[in-house]
């Protein structure tokens, strides 16, 4: 559940008139078992699945130890992710794929000459 409070104009809400849930302040409306409380920030970027940036997140109960690691097994697969995604992005470039053709070419043509030198002097060249 995500409790957010804004205007029409999209202003944060900084109080609420109590008139608009006085009928309600006696009222049991059930029980809800919390496992984990997201701390999010609203003003910054949404994450790739589309939640709220997450500041912090507390973890209540049993299986607070697993949350721990399944939450920083998250987000260290999130930052892999996004630098993968840059990759890509510079890989799709043709000069990039042209630069790493040339420096791979390069490399195999000085590997054969040294192999060579190598060969024909029977010990290699400095």
């Amino acid at each position: 559940m995500i409790i957010c409070l804004r205007t029409l104009s999209n202003e944060m809400v900084k109080k609420i008139d109590s008139s608009l849930y006085e009928d309600f302040k006696s009222h049991y409306f059930g029980d809800e078992i919390l496992h984990r409380l997201d701390l999010c920030s609203m003003l910054k970027k949404k994450q790739p699945n589309g939640y709220y940036y997450c500041e912090s997140s507390i973890v209540f109960g049993k299986n607070h130890e697993a949350a721990l690691v399944k939450e920083a097994l998250y987000r260290e697969t999130q930052a892999l992710l996004s630098r993968l995604n840059q990759i890509k992005e510079l890989l799709s470039s043709p000069e990039i794929r042209m630069k790493i053709s040339k420096e791979l070419f390069e490399d195999r043509h000085n590997s054969n000459s040294k192999w060579q030198s190598y060969i024909d002097s029977g010990s290699p060249s400095a």
